[in-house]
Order: structure tokens, then sequence, then C-alpha cells
């Protein structure tokens, strides 16, 4: 059976990122593309989440292949590491809890467990969701350089309904809040009626490859007075994957 050619060339740029980054004319050279072709493969890449390029100019593995290979300490995969976690948080807070991986400038959930109750929201497993339109994606980007947060907010910036942040000076704001408190509420942003708390799963370099988020009808969740337990809750656990994946409270503080 024949191959895809693009595929082919992306897959061998992907390869020699992972082997040792580079610039766009050095993986050229080294994987034997024109540099027009090399650019176009790598900007597709990079839109993926599957590379990304630092402030130097080099290429090296992005967040949807870290998040993909992630592995504790003992060598668990990610999805196998948390979902014990969503179970029993699910429980304590009554509400369903989530896994979304960070992929390009998107978080992806790839793992969801229900609490019981007779209203449930929609599983969302598999649901692409802007970065600037939920807290999965703001306390993602809150692990990000300045630059590359910059680099998002000069990008557009779709409204997924009325109540989408999509001023940039507004999402610094609130990135920069999410940098201090290190857990976000959003309410309705990504779908009327649902509101949700997040928090940031990071790997060993403080940087985050995945968020633990907890939703539920706005109208219930959270219940008066809560929302600060909820957001202590669920923040504690995320600290407590991202020592399993080998970040140090001190990396995530300095992110």
């Amino acid at each position: 059976m024949g191959t895809v050619q693009s595929v082919d060339r992306a897959l061998d740029l992907l390869s020699e990122v992972g082997r040792e980054r580079g610039g766009l004319v050095d993986l050229a050279s080294r994987v034997g593309l024109a540099t027009s072709t090399a650019a176009r493969l790598l900007a597709t890449l990079e839109h993926g989440g599957a590379i990304r390029r630092g402030d130097d100019g080099f290429y090296e593995i992005g967040p949807l292949i870290q998040a993909m290979t992630a592995r504790s300490e003992s060598g668990q995969r990610l999805e196998t590491l948390v979902h014990p976690h969503l179970v029993e948080l699910s429980t304590e807070l009554g509400e369903a809890v989530c896994l979304a991986i960070a992929s390009g400038y998107d978080t992806v959930t790839v793992d969801q467990v229900d609490a019981p109750k007779p209203i449930q929201a929609e599983n969302w497993t598999g649901t692409r969701v802007p970065l600037h339109a939920g807290g999965a994606g703001l306390v993602v980007m809150a692990t990000w350089t300045d630059d590359e947060i910059e680099n998002y907010l000069s990008g557009e910036l779709v409204a997924c309904n009325d109540n989408t942040v999509v001023d940039p000076d507004r999402l610094r704001s609130r990135i920069r809040q999410s940098r201090m408190r290190r857990v976000m509420w959003t309410h309705g942003e990504y779908v009327e009626g649902l509101s949700s708390a997040s928090a940031a799963i990071a790997d060993t370099s403080g940087r985050a490859v995945a968020a633990l988020y907890t939703y539920g009808p706005t109208y219930r969740y959270p219940a008066p007075g809560e929302a600060d337990l909820v957001a202590g809750v669920l923040l504690e656990r995320a600290d407590e994957i991202s020592a399993h994946l080998g970040c140090r409270p001190a990396a995530i503080e300095a992110s």
C-alpha cells in the first residue's frame, strides 16, 4: 500500500525534532527538504501542537506529543494515572470531572467521569475547545512564556457564544490571575449554562501538558459559598498528579 508523501515528510520532520531540536534551515537540511516545504510542514505541526518554536527560533517537541507520552515517575501513562483521580473527585465534588490535554491552540478532553445526578451535562470527551474559551485553556496558557501568550493573542480569537472573552487585554488579565491563583472558575464561556473550575497538570519543567477540570450546570454549580472549596480540592489534586510527572512546587510557582 502506498503512503502519502506529505505525511511521510511531516513524520520525518517530527522524528528529527524529537531527535534534536533545530531551526528551519537546519531541519530542512537534515531531512533533505526544500526550506519552503519544511516551513509549511513545520507550521502545520506547530499549529497542531506536535511541535513548538522556542524563544530562540528552534523547534522542539510540543504539548500534544508531551501529553500523549507523559508518564509518571513510576512509568504510568498520563490517562492511566489520572483516571482514578477523576473517579474519586467526581464522588467528592458531586459533579463531572475531566482530563483535557493541551493540543496546539486548543484543549482536547480525553477522559470524563460523571457523578450520579438526575440531570447531567453532556459528555465532552473528544471535544476541542480554543484555549481562550474556558478555564482549562487559561490555566494552560498561564504556564507559557509571555512571548507565546502574545503570539496567541495576536491571532483570531473566536467567540463560541456571547460570553466568550475575546478582548486581548481582558485575557491577559485573566491569564495573570491564573498564574497567581493556579485555578480558574469560568461561567458559560464555551457553552451557556455550564460552569467549570480548572487547574493545570504540569511536567518536570512546570509547563502544562494538560488540565484537570470539573463542571456542572451553573444553576447548581458551584453551590453558594463553595467555589473556593471546590477550587482548593481541584488544585490540590492537580498538584499531586503533576508531582507524579516529576513537577516540583518550585517549578509550578516559577512558571
